[in-house]
């Protein structure tokens, strides 16, 4: 542990960062979300745009980069929100080149520890069904699931 930082991001890096996250949004919507493709990407410049008005974040809003100590490279992106109810995970990502080293963990041990200075009672987040890796992740470090949604395709009526 203690290989990685929180670094707050600019407001100039709040700014480009919707633009800079939504095709990879868009693709989650799409992937895990069972999405079209321009439903997705049209869900994703909607949250995007009422999350960042005017490119600055809603208040609560905090957004992080991760850096590498030793290297002081950024390495990932973290960003939750901070409400009555505790913390709210938006966004744990590592850089794909960095991954499988356990800085998902420690990216995760670094929001516990913002949940403690801040005195919040408790982190929730949401992953995708499909994103096994983040879902064995977060259960290996004490999260349970409380709700879950399940679907299931219908015929459309055109040669099903």
């Amino acid at each position: 542990m203690g290989r990685l930082r929180l670094e707050p991001m600019s407001d100039a890096d709040i700014a480009v960062f919707p633009a800079s996250q939504l095709v990879e949004y868009a693709k989650q919507i799409e992937v895990y979300g069972g999405w079209t493709a321009e439903d997705a990407r049209a869900k994703a410049e909607r949250d995007m745009a009422l999350t960042f008005p005017e490119g600055r974040a809603l208040p609560g809003h905090h957004l992080f980069h991760l850096v590498e100590e030793a290297s002081n490279e950024r390495v990932g992106i973290l960003w939750y929100r901070q409400d009555e109810r505790g913390l709210w995970l938006f966004q744990v990502t590592i850089e794909e080149s960095r991954r499988g080293e356990g800085l998902g963990r420690e990216a995760m041990a670094l929001l516990e520890e913002e949940a403690r200075r801040l005195s919040a009672p408790r982190i929730e987040l949401n992953v995708f069904g499909g994103n096994d890796a983040a879902r064995s992740l977060y259960r290996s470090m004490g999260y349970r699931e409380e709700a879950v949604t399940m679907s299931k395709p219908t015929p459309s009526g055109e040669g099903d």
